[in-house]
């Protein structure tokens, strides 16, 4: 039971360690380690499909932020896979995804580790209240 509340902690260090505005692939004096990675995972409905499952993999290494995002739609007929890959950036309590194909996503860290899907401002989305990511796994020695 222990090892829950250890893993929250966990995660708010590996994302409270990058500083604020912290450059992507930057390193700040209380960044955690080359080779330290965090998981987060989440389920969320999903307007044209059964579900939503999603998996997120934030990582430290040689001076780079490198992240993995993996969403499965499941339907009735068939399943759907986004795969996506890029570097992302910590800026206070906003987590922001830079995808190598372009786009952005931001998440915003919650009291309790959890990432919530945010607008490009950092603001709520109403209709993403259910966009949550919690971690899962953090591996400090890779």
């Amino acid at each position: 039971m222990l090892r829950i509340p250890l893993l929250l902690l966990s995660a708010t260090g590996l994302l409270a360690g990058c500083g604020p505005a912290a450059p992507i692939g930057g390193s700040g004096a209380a960044a955690p380690a080359p080779g330290s990675a965090m998981e987060f995972r989440g389920e969320r409905p999903c307007a044209d499909c059964n579900g939503i499952e999603a998996w997120l993999r934030l990582e430290r290494r040689a001076g780079k932020q490198p992240y993995r995002l993996v969403e499965d739609y499941r339907g009735e007929d068939h399943d759907r896979r986004y795969d996506d890959e890029g570097e992302w950036l910590a800026e206070g309590d906003l987590l922001r995804l830079h995808s190598r194909d372009g786009g952005e996503r931001v998440y915003a860290r919650l009291a309790d580790g959890a990432l919530q899907a945010r607008d490009a401002h950092g603001q709520a989305l109403p209709a993403a209240a259910d966009d949550v990511l919690v971690p899962v796994a953090f591996d400090a020695g890779r």
